[in-house]
């Protein structure tokens, strides 16, 4: 499959359907999702409320909405559910006033196909290999003139660096003329504060998913988080009925049930990524990038390429993410995410046999 600006991670359907076998036979690195089981409770309601597709869902996902807002002491008029965050990343370049885009490189690729489709221009603004991918405020600061709407994944995917949210809460305050769209989809992965917990500020969009830490990425479920103007802006443009009420029951389990898990997470986490890394490291034409997440961005410094250990991968039945496709990286690049103790096992095992000279 050639890499594209729509290839994602996590395509395990497709790939089962590639090589003719069943998706429980693959074990899929390449997606960034929790590495362990469902939600305690999760299937348990969605089959007691399951009843309830066949009632249209609510309209906004008011309930939904205000149990979000609640949670975050944010007023209802400051929070919108979408169809995912992908929703709102493709809304976002359409609102009005906006000269350009700064998107870090590298990122996730559909906040560029996002502008391109909204036709607004994008300047890109390179991260340093050498610095482990980190983002250097002050040297981003000087690059705003105003009038721009500037992408920020905190933690960054693929590399997994972070940057304090109280660092970036002022720099952003610093600069009321850019709009600041920060998503923070991995950031429950770590324990650092989230901007939903700091001063709302009138230039700060933030997003929030729940497919990644949740492990849900079937049902499309995330948020956007800003001023009620911007938000009615975008708001006027989305389709009624965006959120399927299955996902809508979800949400609302785990916006009230959630927190065990998410806690349940940090500790496995915390556990068990020091060594799997410190196992990837050890391997033989393999540098590691020093992020803090729950997936491992690496990079293979022999003749092989990471299409080669993919495809390679792959007679393993194991999926890895070729990050070629990502502005900023090249084809040496590749990214694999935490799993069970067997899972992370099995993929350095396969790593090994694969990299290791006969």
């Amino acid at each position: 499959m050639a890499n594209s600006p729509k290839q994602h991670g996590g395509n395990i359907l497709a790939v089962a359907n590639e090589l003719g076998c069943p998706v429980a036979a693959l074990l899929d690195m390449s997606s960034n999702l929790m590495p362990l089981p469902m939600v305690a409770g999760l299937r348990e309601t969605i089959i007691e409320r399951l009843d309830e597709i066949a009632y249209l869902p609510e309209t906004e996902s008011e309930t939904l909405r205000d149990l979000f807002a609640a949670r975050h002491r944010r007023k209802n008029d400051e929070v919108l559910v979408g169809n995912g965050t992908t929703d709102f990343i493709f809304a976002a370049p359409n609102l009005a006033g906006l000269t350009r885009a700064v998107i870090v490189d590298p990122t996730y690729n559909d906040y560029r196909l996002a502008c391109d489709w909204a036709g607004l221009p994008v300047s890109g603004f390179p991260l340093a290999a050498a610095d482990d991918f980190h983002l250097d405020l002050n040297r981003l600061a000087a690059t705003l003139a105003g009038g721009e709407l500037v992408f920020l994944c905190n933690p960054n995917n693929p590399s997994g660096t972070i940057t304090p949210s109280a660092d970036l809460h002022a720099m952003i305050a610093a600069h009321p003329e850019t709009l600041f769209l920060v998503d923070e989809s991995y950031l429950q992965f770590t324990r650092e504060a989230s901007l939903l917990d700091l001063a709302p500020l009138p230039n700060l969009l933030i997003l929030t998913s729940y497919s990644k830490i949740y492990g849900i990425p079937g049902l499309r479920l995330g948020f956007l988080t800003g001023t009620p103007a911007r938000l009615a802006a975008i708001s006027a443009r989305n389709k009624p009925w965006g959120v399927n009420r299955v996902a809508q029951v979800a949400g609302e389990f785990l916006v009230t049930h959630g927190d065990a898990h998410v806690e349940a997470v940090l500790q496995y986490t915390a556990t068990h990524r020091p060594a799997f890394v410190a196992a990837l490291a050890a391997l033989p034409g393999i540098e590691v990038v020093n992020g803090v997440c729950n997936f491992i961005l690496c990079r293979l410094t022999g003749a092989m390429r990471a299409g080669a250990l993919r495809k390679a991968m792959l007679a393993h039945r194991i999926i890895i993410r070729d990050c070629a496709n990502f502005t900023g990286l090249d084809d040496r690049y590749f990214r694999v995410s935490l799993k069970d103790p067997v899972g992370n096992r099995r993929c350095l095992d396969a790593l090994t046999k694969i990299l290791t000279p006969s």
